[in-house]
This record gives structure tokens, sequence and C-alpha cells, in this order.
């Protein structure tokens, strides 16, 4: 079966965590990840902090063997040095028409008011690669890439076969639904759509074997670059906490996240769209007095509220789904399962 991981909110949510928790403790067969190198996923595991690119973030579990999709995008020398430092020579597997990233699409789009000024763009280059595949130019694939050839394998093939055998597989989103290109707040988006349906087309995979999608939010919410954020805060003290305790800076950006309030509408969106069935908190803990806990009764008033608005919210968006996942701190760890 397959589960799915999305982003309820501009992305940064901590869907890397979240795919880390469940590929290791789920031994999925495959994780696979869609999307480009502009939005990183990070993975704490015993105080050891990796911030991955391309590399999915089941990467911990040695079961695991780590997938990338045709909708992947990514610089060779990036993704050679993950696959060094998280020591997944014998794991990866590409699909041959995931595009490659040069560096004349990063230098164009760098060189774009339009992406760098006005939307906001982390400058890897994804933007330029993915409107001249659009455009049907001569962009480089996977395939491509003698340095990649051991990788390469028919991505749907090998995954309908695992299906087809009673295995499991983990997709791991990217971004979130302010984001999505087609769902989002244009044009302050991606030049992608960010929901489940299309994470699934991205893999090569379709609907009728998906079990369950993990839809995660924070009580608050972040952006790097311009864009709507409801009620936004501007209180400097309070920036730091989120911007120190929090790590509200852009893993790949290496931007201070702006921040806001929680986005009941952006969260009804989230659930409605990706048929959300389950739901992941993270930075719960940003609420005082609430590291690392181990019990849900043992959450302080503050949280507690949080998450009883939250239940209230999803009963009444279908599909209705149940919080699954609570973070209660950085390290994988750190997860109360309900």
């Amino acid at each position: 079966m397959i589960d799915l991981v999305c982003g309820g909110q501009a992305g940064d949510e901590g869907k890397g965590k979240i795919s880390a928790y469940l590929s290791y403790k789920g031994n999925y067969d495959y994780c696979v990840r869609v999307g480009g190198p502009n939005a990183g996923h990070t993975v704490v595991q015993n105080g050891v902090s990796y911030t991955l690119k391309n590399i999915p973030s089941g990467f911990l579990n040695p079961k695991t063997k780590l997938v990338l999709g045709a909708g992947a995008y990514t610089k060779t020398e990036w993704l050679l040095d993950e696959v060094k430092k998280t020591n997944t020579q014998d794991r990866l597997i590409i699909d041959p028409y995931a595009v490659l990233i040069t560096d004349e699409q990063t230098q164009a789009e760098r060189g774009a008011s339009h992406f760098m000024n006005h939307i906001g763009s982390v400058g890897t280059g994804l933007g330029q690669a993915v409107k001249e595949r659009i455009e049907r130019r001569d962009i480089k694939f996977a395939k491509d890439e003698p340095l990649l050839k051991e990788f390469i394998q028919d991505v749907p093939e090998l995954l309908n076969r695992c299906l087809d055998k009673g295995g499991d597989i983990l997709l791991e989103g990217t971004q979130g639904i302010k984001l999505s290109l087609l769902h989002g707040e244009y044009p302050f988006v991606t030049s992608r759509d960010t929901t489940a349906s299309t994470f699934l087309g991205e893999a090569g995979l379709g609907p009728k074997s998906v079990r369950d999608v993990y839809v995660v939010f924070k009580p608050y919410i972040t952006r790097v670059g311009p864009g709507p954020l409801e009620k936004e805060i501007s209180d400097e003290k309070e920036l730091e906490i989120y911007h120190t305790k929090g790590h509200e800076i852009g893993s790949v950006s290496k931007r201070l996240r702006r921040v806001g309030e929680f986005e009941k509408r952006s969260a009804s969106r989230a659930i409605m769209i990706n048929n959300c069935t389950k739901i992941a908190i993270t930075h719960i803990d940003m609420f005082p007095g609430n590291d690392r806990v181990k019990k849900e009764e043992d959450f302080t008033p503050e949280a507690k509220k949080f998450l009883a608005d939250l239940r209230a919210l999803s009963a009444q968006v279908y599909p209705h789904p149940k919080i699954a996942l609570i973070s209660t701190g950085p390290d994988m760890e750190d997860t109360l399962v309900l």
C-alpha cells in the first residue's frame, strides 16, 4: 500500500521529520521523493541533523530503498554529495526521466528579477528547469548523466511491481498547499502542484493503492519570501524565539522565515484537496511547557486548545481525518503516537 506525506501550509511544516519517523517505524520497501532541491527536508536523529535537498527522509531505515521519481529535479553534484553524506549509494534508484538542473538554468533563474524579486525564488534553477521542460526544450535527464548510470531504473514498473507483491511505499511530498501552482496563492507559488494526486503522478503511481494521506501542520505558519500570511507576527522578540528555538530559517535559502498565526482556511483546503486521512502536528513544543511530552493529557492548556480546535475543524471537512502524530521536539524519536 501507499502512504503519502503532504504539506498543509506554505512548506516548512516538518514533512522530513514525519517521513523519517514513518519510514523508520514502518519498514517501507521504498521511500519516494518528488519535487526539486528548492525545498530542503531536515531530519534529526540522536542529535545529528541532516538537511536533504533530494535524498528521501526515509534513508534512516537501512531496509528502505530510496527513489527519485520522474517528477524529481536535482543537480548532479548536490545529489552525489548527499549520497555520500548519507551512505546510501547501494539503495538509491532514479527514474531515467528525473530532470537534472544545469548551471545555465540556475544562472538564468538567478538573473531573472521576476523569479528572484517578485515571487521570492530561492534561485536553485528549478523554476527555469520546469519552464524548459514544459516548453519541450533540450533538457538534461538523469539517463543522460554517466555519473548516475548505476542508479537508473524504470521507477513506475519497479514501484507497481512492489505493490503487486503486497509491498509498502512511502511517498514524501514537498512544500505545501499555499504554494501549489494550481491551488495556492498565485502568483506567490512554486512552479508545480504540491498536492497528493500530483505526487502520485510524478512517481508513476495511481490512487487505487493509497492507504493513508498524512497532512502536516504547525500550530503557526511560516513563509520564505513574499506572499499572504494571515495575522503576521511583527514583534521582534517574539520572532526571535521562532527563529532560534523553532529553527525557522529556510533550509535551502537560509533566509529568516516570516511567521503568522495558524490559518484555518489553508488547513481546510489542505485536508480537502489532499483527501487527508491522518494529521501530523509538528512544533507543538513552541507552546511553552510542551517539550518532549510523552502523553497527550500532559500538554499545557494552550496546546490542548490548539488540538481541540483542529479536531473541531477536521470534523467539518471531508474526509474528517484524525490527529495521528504529534512532534514534541526536533529529534525523530520526539514523536507522540495517538
